[in-house]
């Protein structure tokens, strides 16, 4: 009787928990527990990076893989940061206009998956084209739990009326043509740019948790989500092959 090959599965078992994860945030953004619902979010970006990074790991990649992938990346980094907007900063607007300014996430997000799904390459490439949906998702996450913290003190720079330009230009650069950077390998036999990409995220992980024993940890996921945005528009600004910046 041949044995199953269980570790053929553990990638899309990392998928799963990622959705599982999205669906919990959606739950408590209902709930109103919005901090909690962007910690699910973060969460689930950290399944989502290693279930890839997992799949190549042990050889094992396939189409069934990367549309459960999207599908999951739909829910946890399109569908609940809009929902997360939605509640904190649009119910309250005119018609449908909340509406639809918070589906800004969740519609360019769809579009950049599809987009991603198409691209068939030979030969993978160390960049994204457009920013990543689980960035998209830090930026947002990263605002809200700024706002939550500040709103006590500083009201007048948590103002829906700051906030929504922000996370509607950051949406549109899901579709844009800049280059970012891809996440790196997990080893250290990758080549020098990959060690250096390795060493920031590594950085990243130990003042984020360093952070938590400050309550600065909001600070370090702002921090680290402008820097990877801006990242690629100055490159784009300082050479012009960078890609399109979108125009609002």
């Amino acid at each position: 009787m041949k044995r199953p090959n269980v570790q053929r599965h553990i990638p899309s078992f990392f998928t799963l928990i990622n959705l599982f994860l999205g669906f919990l945030a959606i739950l408590n953004v209902q709930s109103g527990n919005f901090t909690h619902a962007c910690y699910y979010i973060l969460i689930a970006g950290v399944f989502d990076s290693l279930d890839g990074k997992i799949a190549r790991k042990v050889g094992i990649t396939s189409s069934f893989g990367t549309e459960i992938d999207s599908l999951a990346d739909m829910v946890s980094f399109c569908l609940a940061p809009s929902v997360l907007v939605y509640t904190l900063y649009t119910k309250g607007l005119p018609g449908i206009s909340g509406e639809l300014i918070a589906a800004t996430p969740l519609i360019l997000g769809a579009i950049r998956l599809a987009k991603f799904n198409t691209l068939h390459e030979e030969s993978p490439k160390s960049y994204f084209i457009g920013l990543p949906t689980p960035v998209n998702a830090l930026a947002i996450v990263s605002l809200v739990l700024w706002t939550e913290s500040m709103k006590l003190t500083t009201p007048e720079y948590t103002q829906p009326r700051l906030l929504i330009p922000i996370i509607i230009y950051i949406s549109f650069l899901m579709v844009s043509k800049i280059k970012y950077p891809k996440f790196p390998l997990l080893n250290i036999k990758s080549g020098t740019d990959n060690n250096m990409r390795l060493f920031g995220l590594v950085l990243f992980m130990v003042c984020f948790i360093i952070s938590f024993f400050y309550g600065l940890q909001f600070w370090i996921l702002m921090g680290f989500a402008s820097f990877y945005i801006l990242y690629g528009i100055i490159k784009r600004l300082t050479d012009p092959d960078y890609g399109d910046i979108p125009q609002l």
